[in-house]
């Protein structure tokens, strides 16, 4: 029965649900980013998490791909671009040899900085809009969805 208006069945809400997940999914901030794309922003922010381990951790590129879940070769790609730019260069791992490690050099330090800046300013405007309430609200449930999907993920061996 309709009451002159559209009441939206559960499989087109969740529907619905997957459209929004796919396009947060592919949504591109490098528009907002003058300096770095959007993997070099995500790589050199892994790097400067990095810094602040212990010494005794080692952080190198199979550690940083693995946290931002992509494959060591792309992190490997993104860390040559940025050394080519000079936002970080490679060392070795005085106490493991064979572990090549990853920092920010001084120019990186500054433009990660500034493209921080830039991106915070562009989410603030979002949460000015929507109010710090339905952020917090956003937040929580999508903490929520995240560990139910990783779930999910894990029963069903995806």
């Amino acid at each position: 029965m309709n009451l002159g208006y559209d009441i939206m069945d559960t499989d087109d809400k969740r529907l619905e649900f997957l459209n929004i997940i796919h396009f947060l999914a592919q949504f591109n901030f490098s528009a907002v980013l003058s300096c770095t794309s959007q993997a070099e922003f995500l790589v050199m922010s892994a790097v400067k998490n990095s810094e602040n381990l212990r010494d005794s951790e080692v952080y190198g590129i199979s550690q940083i791909a693995e946290s931002l879940h992509v494959s060591s070769p792309a992190v490997s790609r993104t860390i040559t671009a940025l050394e080519n730019k000079g936002y970080v260069e490679r060392y070795v791992d005085k106490f493991r040899r064979r572990s090549t490690l990853v920092r920010l050099t001084p120019l990186g330090e500054e433009v990660l900085s500034g493209e921080r800046e830039s991106l915070l300013r562009m989410v603030g405007h979002v949460a000015e809009r929507m109010g710090e309430e339905k952020i917090e609200q956003f937040l929580s449930l999508s903490n929520e969805l995240l560990f139910n999907i990783q779930q999910e993920i894990k029963v069903n061996n995806i």
